[in-house]
């Protein structure tokens, strides 16, 4: 056998001792993986340029949802991401769950729901394996099995991520159910930490929400109030909104705090709800004046008839864009790292990765909120 073959040889064997060792153990958190973004679209594609500049080192990524199928009368998984690129070194795959599963669901359907999650998983995690493997160099001779080598390297991208965070705006009536698929879930995922979104009222509310059977939390500071209440400022976010929950006792588990780079405009007519325009920020109507009328305060009314994203607003509509101010948000992150229970390796990850939120707020602004909280 030739050096090259040897080298070969010992290479494969080293990724599979190294992936049989690190089996059936929970994996401890780095200090490289606190600075991160949420992905929540169904296709994937990687901006290597823009990730170097936020200076992030962790993904959440949606995986897909579970719904409540009422022709099957069963959850199913539905909308699950894919994408040829590769995810980066630290990512969590995420899983948002409705209340109605949680409603319609008995013990034994959720016991079932929980293997199928954990395979449903597994399988996405696969193909985002193979494009990790497909996408890098390799220079196998021809007495290499290259087959075995991608499956060891597939097994080992798999490996690589250490926890799952589900996702579920849980009530008082549905915590019980909830609380135990997390339980059952945690069973059937013995070698990752399973974590949990926790929504500001849940953290208000410990007695009525209860607290889920799990070791950290992710609290999710933003969708504050109520978009489609005509008289709110900002659903989105502020520091007055914020304080209403974030005070007083802390919060008995460890969190992790996610926030929002996210805008978008919400449309009224007759002071009633339309619906919402993403990505909408006050420059694309403040100096419009053949359309709109400025009102102040981010809303507008509308002066012609016209479709807009995919809705056709009349004279008279009313538009209020919402977002988060660069000096708001900081002053949300210095509340937070004052006021919630954090430790070394709670990530400060930001809803969510998008080309156009990341260069309206500034990756400095954002590296300098990442710096406030290693601090």
């Amino acid at each position: 056998m030739t050096i090259k073959k040897c080298t070969r040889a010992l290479t494969l064997m080293v990724f599979l001792s190294s992936f049989i060792c690190s089996c059936n153990t929970r994996p401890t958190y780095s200090d490289n993986e606190q600075r991160s973004f949420c992905y929540w679209n169904t296709w994937y594609t990687a901006d290597t340029a823009l990730w170097h500049a936020t200076e992030a080192n962790h993904l959440y990524v949606r995986y897909f949802d579970v719904d409540w199928d009422a022709i099957s009368e069963e959850a199913k998984p539905m909308a699950s991401v894919s994408g040829n690129d590769s995810l980066p070194g630290n990512f969590t795959p995420s899983v948002f769950l409705t209340n109605k599963v949680f409603e319609k669901s008995n013990e034994k359907a959720l016991d079932s729901l929980s293997v199928r999650i954990k395979r449903r998983i597994d399988d996405i995690t696969r193909d985002f394996g193979r494009s990790a493997y497909y996408n890098s160099e390799r220079d196998y001779d021809s007495s290499v099995d290259t087959d075995s080598i991608r499956e060891v390297v597939i097994a080992r991208y798999m490996d690589k991520y250490k926890d799952i965070l589900i996702d579920c705006d849980w009530t008082s009536g549905t915590k019980d159910k909830f609380f135990y698929f997390l339980n059952r879930f945690k069973k059937d995922c013995k070698d990752k930490n399973i974590t949990v979104t926790l929504r500001l009222w849940q953290y208000k509310q410990t007695k009525t929400a209860g607290v889920p059977p799990v070791n950290r939390c992710l609290l999710m500071c933003y969708n504050m109030q109520a978009a489609n209440d005509y008289n709110v400022e900002n659903s989105i976010a502020s520091m007055d909104e914020l304080k209403k929950y974030v005070s007083g006792d802390k919060y008995p588990l460890t969190l992790d705090v996610a926030l929002p780079v996210f805008s978008w405009a919400v449309l009224f007519r007759n002071e009633k709800f339309i619906g919402l325009l993403g990505n909408a920020t006050n420059k694309e109507y403040e100096n419009n004046f053949v359309e709109y009328q400025n009102l102040g305060n981010g809303r507008y009314r509308s002066l012609v008839d016209k479709v807009t994203g995919n809705f056709f607003m009349r004279k008279g509509d009313i538009i209020r864009v919402e977002g988060v101010s660069k000096d708001e948000l900081l002053d949300m992150a210095k509340y937070l790292k004052k006021e919630i229970p954090m430790d070394e390796h709670s990530r400060v990850t930001f809803f969510s990765w998008n080309k156009s939120y990341i260069e309206n707020y500034g990756t400095d602004e954002i590296k300098d909120i990442y710096s406030l909280f290693s601090k």
